[in-house]
């Protein structure tokens, strides 16, 4: 299979486009040509071609040709650094270490541990041989074609995460980016360019596109997004029995114990709940702290707050990336607030936004209740709320109220930490950390009811973009097998010898069952048609 160019998909031919928005100033920077919906089908349709041949190549040869891949990352670092600062609003430093870094060392990692996950795996131990007479052995299959849709938090790391396993697992990918980021979209088709023609294929569009492709139909669907959105695309691809692996966010929490070092608990959970100005799937957004520790913290964490640079390219917090969103904060604080919340930092829009840019300062809310809006819905914004606690029970029962992409537990003691992590209800628990998980390749990523289900990532987010066959070959090829027809006595004594042997709990009626099992096994051979 020739290195060249990868396929780009067709673009509209009714002159739509979309709008690449910097949302720190409020400027429109670019015009992109959006994808005709009505010719999605036909690109999935083209990459079914292509995926045999790119399957056939073995693990290591795919995992060669996608080291290319990261090196071109390298090689564009400033393009994707100043586009993902522009127009997802981030501070540089941010789009480095968030969208440069991440998707490398996740690369890296699939090159050395694909070809090793997808080796064909020997199942069966003696029970196969004795039971059966065959030798198992489990493939790690391709699905095909592989559709994956993906957000704007982080442009071009997300993109990666949703799609990377499927292309070493042997698939091909059709990918539609954000529609609010598609400056970003078009990098990736050059950071996909050393791929052979048709292997990854890049669409842009909105929630039109993105329907057609569910539609098209793909073999497997890959959605990073929203549970609302979510819902719809398995709506929609139940149509066509297609399987879906799915990342929707969460509302996730943190919970500090008495015992916990208050100033690195302080300094974590601010970063943890304010990174990418809170544009997080698994950012904190609820903090339960004991009470007897909470005056503390709260103070810890309001002055350091304050120390935060919120402006231009090079501050600690950048601005909101998408006008709904914006929205849907300013509405929130607005509603905590009415219904008489204590705002402790934060709560207002920047003074710029006249221009349209997109800044709201990070905000900390103090006795959120139930009927808020800041507390039944995501915020996906940088606001937290502090909820005071008795004890670690409280704490813990109050985190499984909402949903939980990931969680956190602040406490110096690791068997207390291990307590709490065995009883909340999460994809991943953190101790004395929050917001670096999604960042280790090597363990599974995804989420438990309403933020998703299947991986993403480690050797499960491999696998999942396979279709796990089962191959079983008879010992004695030239044997008939004893539970064959016609049945007989040997065949009614074969079974009730093998219900002996697994059902009974004497030892020597077992002992018994063996040698029955076996010798009706060489009478019955004899007698079969």
């Amino acid at each position: 299979m020739a290195t060249t160019r990868t396929r780009k998909a067709k673009t509209s031919s009714n002159g739509q486009s979309l709008k690449s928005f910097n949302p720190r100033t409020g400027e429109v920077m670019r015009e992109i040509p959006a994808t005709n919906p009505g010719e999605v089908a036909d690109i999935v349709a083209q990459a079914r071609k292509v995926q045999p041949e790119w399957a056939a190549i073995a693990p290591q040869g795919r995992a060669n040709i996608l080291k290319e891949v990261r090196y071109r990352i390298y090689d564009l670092m400033d393009d994707i650094v100043e586009t993902v600062a522009a127009e997802a609003g981030k501070p540089r430093a941010e789009a480095l270490a968030h969208d440069i870094v991440p998707p490398m060392l996740m690369l890296s990692h699939l090159e050395r541990t694909a070809p090793k996950a997808l080796r064909s795996q020997k199942v069966g131990g003696i029970m196969g041989p004795l039971l059966f007479g065959t030798s198992s052995r489990i493939d790690w299959r391709p699905y095909g074609v592989v559709g994956a849709i993906t957000p704007w938090n982080y442009p071009i790391t997300n993109c990666f995460l949703g799609f990377a396993p499927a292309l070493f697992a042997g698939n091909v990918v059709v990918i539609k980016p954000s529609e609010v980021t598609p400056a970003c979209g078009e990098l990736m088709r050059q950071i996909l360019e050393p791929l052979p023609p048709g292997v990854a294929n890049v669409m842009q569009g909105g929630g039109d596109v993105g329907a057609a492709l569910v539609d098209a139909p793909c073999d497997k669907i890959s959605f990073i997004g929203s549970p609302a959105t979510g819902r719809k695309i398995c709506e929609a691809a139940a149509k066509h029995l297609t399987p879906v692996v799915m990342e929707l966010g969460g509302k996730d929490a943190a919970i500090v114990l008495e015992d916990a070092d208050i100033d690195v608990a302080s300094s974590g959970i601010l970063w943890g709940a304010f990174f990418n100005a809170g544009q997080t799937c698994c950012s904190i957004e609820r903090a339960f702290v004991v009470d007897s520790v909470a005056d503390d913290f709260e103070d810890k964490l309001v002055s350091k707050l304050q120390l935060l640079r919120q402006g231009g390219e090079d501050g600690d917090v950048g601005s909101l990336t998408f006008k709904g969103q914006f929205d849907k904060i300013v509405g929130q604080v607005a509603d905590a607030k009415k219904k008489g919340a204590n705002i402790l930092a934060g709560g207002e829009e920047g003074r710029t936004n006249e221009g349209g840019s997109l800044w709201f300062a990070p905000t900390v809310v103090k006795g959120a209740t139930e009927e808020m809006d800041i507390v039944k819905e995501e915020n996906f914004g940088p606001i937290l709320t502090i909820t005071r606690v008795q004890d670690q029970e409280e704490a813990i029962r109050r985190a499984n109220e909402s949903f939980n992409l990931t969680a956190s537990v602040w406490t110096k003691d690791r068997k207390r930490a291990d307590d709490v992590a065995t009883k909340v209800k999460a994809g991943g628990i953190g101790s004395n950390d929050h917001g670096t998980l999604p960042g280790m390749p090597w363990a599974p990523w995804g989420g438990v009811g309403e933020s998703g289900f299947g991986r993403l990532s480690g050797e499960l987010g491999i696998r999942e973009f396979t279709v796990p066959t089962h191959i079983a070959h008879s010992l004695m090829p030239g044997r008939k097998k004893p539970f064959w027809y016609p049945y007989d006595e040997t065949t009614t004594g074969l079974f009730s010898s093998m219900a002996r042997l697994f059902g009974s709990r004497d030892v020597g009626e077992k002992i018994g069952a063996v040698v029955s099992v076996l010798g009706n096994f060489s009478k019955s051979a004899k007698t079969r048609l």
